[in-house]
């Protein structure tokens, strides 16, 4: 697992997609996005982390871990807000900015395209988004998700070079 990109991956998601739809399970899945489409455009994911087939989706294994490191770090900020009548909302503070130095070209413009794309997704959405495709749909529940079902994720498949331009 690289944890520097981990870690650079939230603070990035947190900085460019934190509105009110951004909770702790759409990150978890901003994540299954960044690494599921990069290990099917590179066969290589970007925070090294693997994924949890769980009810709302693939959830990374480390990230409780990760989330912890950046709060202990003061880094990051999280708390907990009233959702539903008997569910909470993570709310995320960044109180650093990402350091894109350890990104790669093409996974500093991934990142971008994720934020674009999915930033005003409501968390339903893209839960139900993740159940379609196949590394949820072929794994079992709280068996891994495996990365060689990466290539039935379409977005930005059609694009040759996966991205065209950098977003920040």
């Amino acid at each position: 697992m690289n944890r520097k990109k981990f870690q650079n991956s939230v603070l990035y998601f947190v900085k460019y997609c934190n509105n009110s739809f951004l909770g702790k399970v759409k990150l978890n899945k901003l994540l299954y996005y960044l690494d599921f489409i990069s290990y099917r455009d590179r066969q290589k994911e970007v925070t090294g982390d693997i994924y949890i087939h769980k009810s709302y989706g693939p959830v990374p294994e480390n990230v409780d871990e990760m989330i912890a490191e950046l709060k202990k770090d003061k880094q990051l900020e999280v708390s907990a807000k009233p959702f539903d009548s008997d569910k909470d909302r993570f709310v995320f503070s960044r109180m650093a900015d990402p350091d894109m130095s350890c990104f790669d070209t093409y996974e500093k413009e991934l990142l971008g395209k994720i934020c674009e794309e999915f930033q005003n997704w409501s968390t339903d959405k893209i839960v139900n988004q993740t159940h379609l495709e196949a590394p949820w749909f072929y794994s079992s529940p709280y068996e891994f998700v495996d990365f060689k079902y990466a290539s039935n994720i379409d977005f930005f498949h059609d694009q040759p070079d996966c991205l065209l331009h950098s977003y920040h």
